[in-house]
């Protein structure tokens, strides 16, 4: 099966599993779901990219800025400007006021042990975005005094001066053991706006990490992407507040630990607590499934919040008052049995987003299942679209059983 060839020309940056129209790029226009993307926007770059020893000018796009003049209901000390992290000591200062090195962020308190600070929490999502197999570790700051305002359980609302960090783990060379190649942070300087940057660590994996905005496509010598920092906003923006993976269905998932929902609210972090469990529907077929599709595509794009696919019609972030059954959710009410309007697939007399018992008609399943220009997929066909190299091998399989339930009167029926 192949897109049609004139979908497989047009270019721009599309979303998770778009279907009628694409993500915008920075002046907001829209394009076709077949489309590729382009290098302007940190798609698929010459293999020359690398590390660059000068600190680049700041993108302005790197700033997210929120889309309300208030903070929500979460509680804020001030909002006069960006909020230095603290003194940063020997680092060199960027200028949004972020150290040019990781280790004077203030995730740790000892650099040469790797010591992570008292303040700062860890926290491990029970539902885990793909990033081409790498290990993961998250940790949280949030000013003493704050709480996250949660009075919309959908979209929570972060203090001013909240850090997340997350550390990104991959074989580098012919190694088998994991190495520290990258971490992430995202830092709410005022109200509406969050700093996001990536630490780029040295060969060892231990003795430096400094700020890298460029990007690198093949960080690792094995394909692992690092992205460039106007990418950031491309799946931030789908939230309000811009914050993904620390959020109230992920958190409340059985698999969560550390400063996960329970410890929340038990810290009293929250503003507002949820008014029930919050459990994914479904037997474990088609929990899993729901799961795997909210992190990977409803979270970022595919949402009837701030998510640049919302116009697509095709939903598949679990809203909190969506969880009674697998038909009250909006992947299922708005991608089961649902035909594709833009994306077809060349062999289908319909294309269908997710076909019960048939992953042949099921574009979503088909587009998660390939990368552009591997085995002779075109470009702009993969889902996710953007830092990603690898299929998710695990993910496919999860979603192959939700599809092929149906064939039993499974996922078809109901749940």
């Amino acid at each position: 099966m192949h897109v049609t060839e004139g979908a497989a020309r047009r270019a721009s940056l599309v979303c998770f599993f778009p279907l009628l129209v694409a993500c915008g790029s920075s002046s907001g226009s829209s394009h076709d779901a077949g489309a590729p993307r382009s290098d302007a926007t940190g798609g698929r770059r010459q293999p020359d990219a690398a590390i660059h020893d000068a600190k680049p000018d700041v993108p302005a796009d790197a700033r997210k800025h929120h889309p309300s003049d208030a903070a929500g209901d979460a509680t804020v000390g001030h909002d006069a400007g960006p909020v230095p992290f603290f003194d940063a000591g020997n680092c060199g200062v960027g200028p949004q006021g972020e150290p040019t090195d990781l280790s004077c962020t203030g995730l740790y308190s000892d650099w040469a042990s790797k010591t992570i600070s008292a303040d700062v929490r860890p926290y491990t999502p029970g539902l885990a975005l793909w990033s081409d197999g790498a290990d993961k570790s998250r940790w949280i700051y949030l000013p003493p005094g704050t709480t996250i305002g949660t009075s919309d359980m959908d979209e929570w609302m972060f203090p001013i001066g909240t850090k997340l960090w997350k550390e990104f783990r991959v074989p580098v060379g012919g190694a088998s053991t994991p190495t520290r190649i990258e971490t992430r942070l995202i830092w709410k300087i005022t109200s509406r706006e969050w700093y996001r940057t990536t630490y780029r660590w040295s060969s060892d994996g231990q003795t430096a990490a400094t700020e890298l905005t460029l990007g690198q496509l093949d960080a690792n010598g094995a394909g692992y992407e690092i992205p460039n920092q106007s990418l950031c906003n491309t799946c931030h923006s789908g939230r309000m507040d811009g914050v993904l993976g620390f959020e109230a269905v992920s958190l409340a998932s059985p698999a969560a630990q550390g400063f996960a929902l329970p410890e929340l609210l038990e810290a009293g972090a929250l503003s507002n607590p949820p008014d029930a469990a919050l459990t994914i529907p479904g037997d474990p077929t088609a929990a899993a499934a729901l799961g795997w599709l909210h992190v990977n595509c409803g979270e970022a794009c595919h949402n009837g919040g701030q998510g640049e696919a919302m116009s697509t019609g095709f939903l598949m972030r679990l809203d909190v008052a969506t969880l009674a059954s697998v038909h009250a959710t909006d992947t299922w009410a708005t991608g089961w049995n649902q035909p594709t309007t833009v994306f077809q697939l060349a062999d289908a007399s319909t294309t269908y987003r997710f076909r019960a018992c048939s992953l042949p008609l099921s574009a979503a399943y088909y587009r998660a299942d390939r990368r552009d220009g591997v085995d002779g997929a075109p470009f702009g066909v993969q889902m996710p679209p953007v830092d990603t190299h690898r299929v998710d091998d695990a993910g496919m399989a999860i979603l192959a059983a939700w599809i092929d339930e149906a064939c039993d009167g499974g996922a078809g029926d109901a749940q």
